[in-house]
């Protein structure tokens, strides 16, 4: 359930605003609205240190030891940074170095170890040297008069130097600039670099170890800003100070009976349409499950729309079963989920949200898997007595082996679809309807889930061939009919203006049934994804096959190991486009859901624990 939210607004004394934040901290209950924009020195100052560590930090984050060494004072801490981003300016600048002295390096190895000094020294010895870079094919059309030398030459290139007696004595060709730097100072230089780039190194590894303090130095500041920042959203009014926020509906008392003790005043009321309250997502043992797939795609429902983590699960976990459709994989999955278990055993961890929902995951996959006759896109395995008395033939992967059956199970695959479309399509007008009573537009949603069902009855006859029902027809009439009579019923509103309005929408209440048609039609995409899932399977099971058969063994099992891994890799991104698009797009447009909340976060004493030496 979403936790319903109390407004509250706290009167503090100005003299005192400082250590009421903190007694407000300490109680952690209030979810901070600012009444006015965050600015000041102090948090400026917190956001540039911050910056400065959280650079520093992915800096050194892959020399970072297990054994971080200790420094007690922050100052250090700062110095430490400081000494970091340096280091790391300093680097980055050799670097460049690096690079544009290897360039000159490289152009040394390729015209000779001749430097602009040497060209110099013949100068005054009136022998004017000068190179060029032509192609090859030139060659031939050389001045005869000139003295060149062929310093290089490959396919298609050739490298000349000039030995003029006039300084004025040119090739017609663009001139190779020489190099102010000798080959040997380049190469001392290059030298000097690596030695320093290794001190560097040496130094950060060093430096590394302190990775824990630098965390939870950052926690401590991270801390500073949030409190800096409160502080500074406060409106203030003479002697008085005040702020506002959102509070837990059961939490209320909590900080009615601070505010009395601390003699705050305090007014505490429902909040407004034109508010938007933090979301709170209250959850049993079993449906926070869900929690680690909306962490996954950063969604929150937002404080008026519905809690669908139960309904979500429950589709999810079925979708990911059809989508995957293979209890061989599922069987991988749940091999990964006890490994993983087991290693958070071993470390004392408690086995997080995301193990227990791979888990459920997991038995999905293989129950619809075992029931299809599905393991590893084989026709072999699922051939086998005890696999194929687990199948249900009028659902099998692999009707060839149930001769004689007349029904085509993969017809019933896709009634299957459509089925579960009409039922959680139908279910999201059900929440609505119950959601809007005593409303008169409640009725819209009964008419809304009238259309749902008799187009299912139309994509049955359209896609599958199957007869439309005669109630079917007027079923989705009297459906458009409810939703125009009803849909803008609003409350104090007069009934004929209701009509009136929902006749002058009724072109936009057509369009919006077509597209529930469609939507009812996307479902079929569990069994398509599913189809190629076994598609792919058995294709490279085919390529296999043979090399067992000639004693290559070992490379067909490079083949299926290659072929299912890359299988099972595009199932899971199935999963991601299809299984997460038809709970978030499908079913909750049906719900009118727009997932615009933020998740509920109070001004509270801890942050974050950090262990030592973790970085994140």
């Amino acid at each position: 359930m979403i936790v319903p939210m109390q407004k509250v607004t706290l009167f503090i004394s100005a003299r005192h605003k400082d250590a009421a934040l903190r007694q407000l901290r300490k109680l952690g209950v209030v979810h901070i609205q600012h009444l006015k924009p965050p600015i000041s020195d102090d948090i400026s100052g917190l956001e540039a240190r911050l910056n400065s560590i959280e650079k520093s930090l992915l800096i050194i984050e892959n020399d970072a030891q297990s054994v971080a060494n200790k420094t007690d004072k922050k100052d250090d801490i700062e110095k430490l940074v400081d000494e970091i981003l340096a280091l790391s300016s300093e680097r980055q600048q050799i670097d460049g170095i690096i690079e544009e002295q290897e360039s000159l390096l490289a152009w040394f190895e390729r015209w000779g170890k001749i430097s602009a000094a040497d060209v110099e020294a013949l100068k005054d010895k009136e022998i004017y040297i000068r190179l060029y870079n032509v192609y090859k094919n030139v060659l031939k059309n050389l001045p005869d008069d000139t003295i060149v030398e062929i310093l290089h030459e490959d396919k298609n290139q050739a490298l000349l130097a000039l030995v003029a007696e006039n300084e004025d004595q040119r090739l017609e060709f663009k001139e190779e600039l020489i190099p102010r730097e000798n080959y040997q100072s380049v190469t001392v230089e290059l030298d000097r670099l690596a030695v320093r780039n290794e001190e560097i190194d040496k130094r950060m590894t060093k430096l590394a170890q302190y990775a824990g303090q630098i965390q939870a130095y950052k926690q401590d500041l991270e801390k500073r800003l949030e409190f800096a920042t409160v502080k500074s959203g406060m409106q203030d009014a003479e002697e008085i100070t005040y702020l506002q926020g959102f509070c837990p509906q059961d939490k209320v008392d909590n900080l009615v009976k601070a505010s009395e003790k601390e003699g705050w005043g305090y007014l505490s009321e429902e909040p407004e349409l034109t508010d938007n309250p933090p979301t709170l997502l209250k959850l049993n043992k079993w449906i926070s499950l869900v929690r680690p797939v909306f962490d996954f795609l950063g969604t929150v429902p937002g404080y008026r729309e519905y809690d669908v983590s139960m309904y979500f699960l429950i589709f999810f976990t079925l979708f990911v079963a059809m989508i995957i459709g293979d209890a061989g994989y599922g069987s991988i999955f749940l091999l990964v989920s006890m490994f993983a278990h087991r290693k958070s055993v071993k470390k004392g961890q408690p086995l997080s949200l995301a193990i227990k929902l791979f888990y459920v995951l997991s038995i999905g996959t293989i129950a619809w898997g075992t029931i299809t006759g599905n393991w590893f896109g084989a026709i072999q395995i699922a051939g086998m007595p005890f696999f194929k008395a687990l199948t249900i033939p009028q659902i099998a992967t692999f009707p060839e082996l149930f001769p004689g059956m007349e029904i085509d199970p993969q017809r019933n695959v896709m009634f299957i679809c459509f089925v579960i479309a009409v039922i959680q399509l139908g279910l999201a007008n059900i929440i609505n309807f119950v959601n809007e009573l005593p409303q008169l537009k409640s009725i819209a949603n009964l008419g809304w889930f009238a259309i749902i069902v008799g187009l299912f009855f139309l994509v049955l006859n359209l896609v599958l061939g199957m007869a439309m029902p005669a109630f079917a027809t007027p079923l989705i009439i009297i459906g458009l009919a409810s939703v125009i009579l009803f849909i803008n019923q609003e409350k104090g509103a007069g009934i004929l203006q209701g009509i009136v309005k929902g006749f002058g929408g009724a072109f936009t209440t057509f369009l919006d049934a077509v597209s529930s048609f469609s939507n009812i039609i996307s479902y079929i995409r569990l069994f398509a994804v599913g189809m190629a899932t076994v598609a792919i399977a058995s294709s490279f099971n085919q390529i296999a096959a043979p090399l067992m058969k000639e004693f290559t063994f070992p490379a067909a099992v490079l083949i299926l190991l290659i072929g299912h891994g890359l299988n099972i890799a595009m199932g899971l991104l199935s999963v991601i486009v299809h299984g997460i698009r038809l709970n978030m797009l499908e079913f909750s447009g049906q719900l009118g859901m727009e997932w615009t909340g933020y998740e509920y976060e109070p001004f509270k004493e801890n942050i974050k624990n950090i262990t030592e030496g973790e970085i994140k």
